[in-house]
């Protein structure tokens, strides 16, 4: 059906797209009785994105019409059949299934995961507010796998309240496994989250200069002034002789570090045996690379050093992450009093930002703990890498049930068989979610949800990514087929079924609580809130109210009186150069001699996909049908293997089949592959595509939450005999 045929009226709507952190506006051409999605483009009067979008976004009528969508909320049988049920009975089935575990084995009995896509701000306020209410702490999400240690790291090194300097105003910025071209990743920086090449671009034509490492010439990387392609897992090693060299040749901002920071004269002492010559040993890469890309960000004068998923699925996520703050703070690359803030919110905000240190604190460890491994909270979330073991072993607080929103953990989990066995053994799993997953497969009840131009959004969770203050609502456009609903209802019909408060707020630092009935609890008899009144409600501390934004379809740009870096009399703790957990680790990690793997496997961004977003979408699926592994053309000749033959890929810990690609973008000696593919459940890998999970190895995960590696894998590749003559 098209509008050039002719055989429907076309209403033009205007949203933004939801799929990745871009946040790309877009107009939607949707038939006249709004049941058919015909196009989607990039809106030109959007002021934050121009016009732009990706593939993804472009490929959003195929998601909403999609031969997987859920439709109907069903429950599984015990024969394995599925009942179609509505989602009010199914609920009635859930509450008084989960009712019975927590009355026999507590609240901590129930646990909740929250995936990707109910990582958006009402699903996942709603969802972790109906967890509170029942008093469980067993809350799940990607956080602690995907980036945990950027936090961690801000925890033992302290950080500045008022941020990090702008790349709009910098001379350099240095990516280290960070592809923001890609991921749309840098926002904490200033970066732009949509069209992030072209606006890269632009700094560069007026004199910004880019330092990427990463194994991979990845799209950041095509575009850097400077590429240091190193070895997997040696980017703690690299980074640590920059700061040998920074510090050696004094390319350092000595009164910042002076009046700021402590521990420097132990940074010093570590780091004066990571020199370049030991780390271009380890990293595969001259010793006169890493001295020029110390120098060059050294120079600065101003800049920043941002990491990525790459070092946060390595060998040393926090120790990478550490340092990098420490290249930050050496060179004083924080906003300082009287500089303009380029965006203090407009759906969230609060007073002039002020310069000074908020010191080292622990931000692991608090309330009730994991009771497997040895492992802490991060902030108020369990490690998810100890999830499927909290299920899996018995006695008081097992996980007896999973509720699991937007998620897909069967291929986003390390160790893979544990966490199928884990869900599996469940009394009960209810999943959330739009389409027949991996892990909807397993359910016992699945609810069917609404898609993103199904149901209203605001920018209010994303409001600081913007780089000037722009905020804008979405209202469904799209009617569902089938019955949906959104995530939000599900949790406040819990809720109102377990007579349980329902606190929307308490997460998210709004000061008023959701109530519609006089109380804090959300019952039977509580009327029940609409979007628009939880949207309100989410909205309400901002400089611009909904109703005002709604009138703004297109989204509104904000002129608001120019707001600066107030300056402190008190300049607060000090920011810590030589934490000793660190810098024991960094030590190891220098003294660690290179293994003897042939091969080392690391993750990738794709274009067409966000996590396992898009794998059921035909037109992504015509580019990148599966899960190849990209290899070196000069490796692939001499394995004996063309592009497009089947590969074995075997690591310590097991071995998958992969489609084999030229990625000369590559080092030699690199295997680059996605992760959130397959699904380990018998299907053939050729039309599901391989998971990277199952090579993970789980003998020496990280401090704190136990991520093991998932990136810089060491493996071997062999040709798989596909029976040609």
């Amino acid at each position: 059906m098209s509008a050039e045929e002719g055989s429907v009226n076309v209403i033009k709507a205007v949203s933004y797209c939801r799929i990745c952190p871009a946040l790309c506006g877009i107009v939607v051409d949707v038939s006249d009785d709004r049941r058919v999605v015909l196009r989607v483009r990039g809106d030109p009067d959007n002021a934050a994105s121009k016009g732009f979008t990706c593939p993804k976004g472009r490929a959003l009528p195929q998601e909403v019409h999609a031969p997987d969508r859920l439709r109907h909320s069903w429950r599984r049988e015990a024969d394995g059949s599925k009942t179609s049920l509505s989602a009010d009975h199914a609920l009635d089935e859930i509450v008084e299934r989960l009712t019975a575990i927590i009355d026999e084995h507590g609240p901590r009995s129930i646990g909740l995961y929250v995936g990707t896509r109910g990582y958006e701000t009402l699903p996942l306020a709603s969802a972790t507010a109906w967890l509170r209410g029942i008093g469980s702490p067993m809350f799940y999400s990607t956080y602690t796998i995907d980036q945990p240690g950027k936090d961690l790291a801000r925890a033992l090194h302290g950080s500045w309240t008022a941020g990090f300097q702008d790349i709009a105003s910098s001379n350099v910025v240095l990516f280290a496994g960070n592809n923001p071209l890609v991921s749309a990743s840098s926002s904490y920086i200033g970066m732009p989250p949509s069209n992030e090449r072209a606006e890269l671009r632009s700094f560069r034509e007026r004199g910004l200069k880019v330092i990427v490492i990463d194994p991979r010439r990845s799209e950041t990387a095509a575009n850097a002034d400077v590429h240091l392609q190193i070895r997997p897992g040696s980017d703690a090693v690299v980074i640590g002789a920059m700061l040998h060299v920074m510090i050696a040749e004094e390319l350092y901002d000595h009164d910042f570090v002076q009046q700021y920071a402590q521990g420097l004269d132990t940074l010093r002492s570590t780091v004066s045996v990571i020199t370049p010559s030991m780390a271009a040993h380890l990293s595969g890469i001259d010793r006169e690379e890493i001295i020029a890309a110390a120098r060059l960000f050294g120079s600065g004068p101003r800049g920043c050093a941002v990491g990525g998923t790459g070092i946060n699925m390595g060998p040393a996520p926090i120790l990478a992450e550490y340092l990098l703050l420490c290249l930050n703070t050496v060179g004083g690359r924080y906003r300082r009093g009287g500089e303009r803030i380029p965006n203090p919110g407009t759906l969230t905000y609060g007073r002039a930002t002020e310069a000074r240190v908020r010191g080292p604190r622990e931000i692991w460890g608090k309330g009730p703990q994991p009771r497997v491994r040895g492992l802490t909270t991060i902030y108020d979330q369990m490690p998810t890498s100890a999830m499927a073991a909290e299920i899996l072993t018995p006695g008081e607080g097992q996980i007896r049930a999973l509720i699991v929103s937007g998620g897909n953990p069967v291929v986003a989990l390390p160790n893979q068989p544990e966490v199928i066995e884990a869900l599996r053994s469940l009394e009960v799993l209810v999943c959330l979610d739009v389409r027949e997953s991996q892990t909807v497969a397993l359910a016992h009840y699945a609810l069917a949800c609404k898609l993103s131009l199904e149901k209203a959004d605001a920018t209010v969770g994303s409001d600081l990514r913007f780089a000037k203050p722009f905020a804008q609502y979405a209202p469904a456009i799209v009617s569902p087929q089938g019955e949906l609903v959104e995530e939000w209802e599900v949790f406040w019909g819990l809720a109102a079924r377990m007579r349980t408060p329902w606190d929307l707020t308490a997460r998210i630092g709004l000061p008023i609580p959701l109530n519609f009935s006089g109380d804090t609890v959300a019952d039977s008899s509580t009327a029940k809130p609409t979007s628009w009144d939880l949207w309100n409600l989410l909205c309400s501390g901002g400089r611009v109210s909904l109703e005002e934004l709604a009138r703004h379809p297109h989204g509104l740009a904000l002129e608001i009186e120019p707001q600066f870096v107030a300056e402190s009399g008190d300049p607060g703790d000090r920011l810590d150069l030589g934490n000793s957990l660190m810098m024991e680790e960094l030590e190891r990690a220098a003294s660690t001699p290179l293994d003897d793997w042939p091969f080392h496997l690391v993750s990738r961004r794709m274009w067409e996909y966000h996590n396992s977003w898009g794998q059921d979408i035909g037109t992504l699926r015509e580019k990148i049908p599966v899960n190849p592994a990209f290899v070196h053309p000069d490796d692939l000749i001499a394995l004996g293997v063309a592009s497009g033959d089947r590969i074995r890929i075997t690591s310590a810990a097991g071995s998958v089949e992969a489609e084999a690609r030229e990625g000369p973008e590559l080092r030699r000696g690199v295997v680059s592959m996605a992760h959130c593919w397959g699904d380990a459940l018998g299907t053939d890998a050729s039309t599901v595509g391989s998971n990277t999970n199952q090579l993970v190895d789980h003998a020496e995960p990280s401090l704190f939450v136990g991520i093991p590696r998932m990136s810089a894998i060491g493996v071997r590749l062999e040709a798989v005999d596909n029976g040609a003559p």
